[in-house]
């Protein structure tokens, strides 16, 4: 499982996606500068669903070791560092979700058609988030995003409210904490409505294409 992990695809994509996320981050905050829009939880999920469940944890943490270096963190960081680590679980739980239903859709198509299928849906179930899913797949890995940025808002605040001085450590505190965190909590919203689909659906699109080129064309099963 590990060797697979780290085959020489997923560490050229996986490195890949970390100098993205790099470049990214450093755009979005020279450049853009609106607090908490950011495109690390798309490359979080995108890494857990098609990397596996190692590069789940590697990209976002490397992205964001670099980057501080350069950008500086604070005493909440190991909140928002273990927040990303925990939306790389929910991006591994939504792979294991899909491909349960992904094989269970195969095998019954290859009851009906198993002399003349039943070869590609051995393959398929071996590579379960193949082409006849992008749709499902983009829409719910948004789906996942919208559950990050809510994790995100209330986790990583929480850490706020325990690790600075800035609210004092009452249940008021605690409520004042989260009313002035609404605004990022809107930013970081809106930011994975964007990237998340944006880089699951190009990622899917590629997916698509290695799929056509290994198994040919697979729309009986769609």
């Amino acid at each position: 499982m590990l060797a697979e992990s780290f085959s020489k695809s997923k560490i050229i994509s996986g490195i890949g996606l970390i100098v993205i996320g790099i470049l990214g981050r450093f755009f979005l905050i020279n450049y853009v500068g609106i607090p908490n829009f950011e495109i690390i939880t798309a490359l979080t999920l995108v890494s857990a669903v098609f990397l596996g469940r190692a590069w789940a944890l590697v990209v976002p943490l490397s992205i964001i070791a670099i980057t501080d270096a350069f950008i500086g963190n604070n005493s909440v960081m190991i909140f928002t560092w273990s927040a990303f680590a925990i939306i790389g679980i929910f991006g591994m739980l939504f792979k294991k979700y899909e491909s349960r239903i992904v094989i269970a859709r195969s095998r019954q198509q290859a009851a009906t058609k198993q002399s003349l299928f039943s070869h590609i849906t051995r393959k398929i179930a071996s590579f379960p988030l193949v082409a006849r899913n992008d749709s499902r797949i983009v829409i719910g890995l948004t789906g996942v995003g919208i559950i990050s940025s809510l994790f995100f808002f209330l986790y990583t605040n929480f850490g706020w409210w325990v690790m600075s001085n800035m609210y004092p450590r009452t249940l008021d505190g605690l409520i004042q904490c989260y009313i002035m965190g609404l605004p990022f909590f809107k930013n970081n919203l809106i930011g994975n409505l964007i990237f998340v689909p944006m880089a699951s659906g190009v990622v899917v699109l590629i997916n698509d294409l290695r799929c056509r080129k290994f198994y040919g064309n697979l729309s009986y099963f769609k």
